[in-house]
């Protein structure tokens, strides 16, 4: 059994080396070879009514995507199943369609309100006022916006007035955003679940002291601190509905400390999660994929 490990090529995060080097240590150890390539490798292109490459990727039986893109790994899925595969992808990457995904199952979710598209060079509206009193009935300050991409906790912001909300608004017209209830029990923290085959294997409380994100990436420490089980069936729950071959959920903890989904990452880091619950996570994922394709 051969397999691919592809990586984005423009990363230089080292969480990200460290996690390829990991699941390929895995995959050796358990007989099976993997070699890694970057997106800009792989040269693919549609040629004759059809996908192709230069390389023999049809001598490969899985591919291990620990990237974003969905167009790519749409394309891969020609040659050899992914783990995740595109359409967990899809259902990840943006974080609105993760809750689309999710909605009228009995998830937990954040009270959620999308910003409207805005592709016109005029930033102005009469509606743009009416919108930012609807959002102010509905939530209040401070509240988050965020991104519909994104990774690291970069791409959200804590609005505490009109006046930052309409700097923000401006600042992200362009770029699919949404607005989201402020979960003050949370405050820098949650808790990180890690899903493979849809169980959790391990997890760990993030807590932030100095930061309204709980993120490891913004000054976060990881604790071994085991949620209780509702927070547990939520996670797999999430991860079964979304296909996720594996996976990191992220709840937040409400006032009376029942869990409320976040996030779910199908590329989430794993080498702190490891350190902290001692938990083989990388031969878990690797056992779990050989498995399958034998299957």
């Amino acid at each position: 059994m051969r397999g691919l490990l592809i990586l984005n090529a423009y990363s230089k995060l080292q969480a990200n080396l460290n996690k390829a080097k990991r699941l390929k240590d895995e995959f050796n150890f358990l007989g099976v070879n993997i070699d890694i390539l970057t997106t800009l490798d792989l040269n693919l292109s549609f040629t004759n009514n059809r996908i192709s490459s230069n390389l023999p990727l049809k001598n490969y039986d899985f591919g291990i995507y620990l990237d974003k893109d969905e167009i790519i790994a749409s394309m891969l899925e020609q040659f050899f199943p992914l783990f995740n595969s595109s359409k967990a992808l899809i259902n990840c990457n943006d974080k609105i369609k993760t809750y689309l995904a999710l909605v009228n199952h009995d998830i937990p979710l954040i009270k959620t309100i999308p910003s409207p598209l805005c592709y016109s060079k005029d930033l102005e509206s009469n509606k743009t006022e009416d919108f930012f009193n609807y959002l102010e009935s509905e939530f209040s300050y401070p509240f988050i916006v965020k991104c519909n991409y994104g990774s690291l906790g970069l791409q959200v912001y804590l609005v505490k007035n009109r006046e930052e909300l309409q700097k923000k608004y401006h600042e992200l017209i362009h770029i699919p955003h949404f607005f989201q209830e402020y979960i003050e029990s949370s405050k820098g923290t949650d808790y990180r679940l890690y899903t493979v085959n849809s169980k959790v294997v391990a997890y760990m409380k993030r807590t932030n002291t100095k930061d309204f994100r709980s993120n490891i990436a913004l000054g976060g420490i990881g604790l071994y601190l085991k949620p209780n089980d509702e927070f547990i069936k939520v996670a797999e729950k999430v991860s079964s509905l979304l296909s996720l071959d594996y996976a990191g959920i992220d709840l937040l903890i409400d006032k009376n400390n029942h869990p409320i989904l976040t996030e779910v990452n199908s590329n989430a880091f794993f080498n702190e999660l490891e350190k902290i619950s001692g938990e083989n996570i990388a031969q878990m994922i690797a056992k779990y994929v050989i498995n399958k394709v034998r299957k």
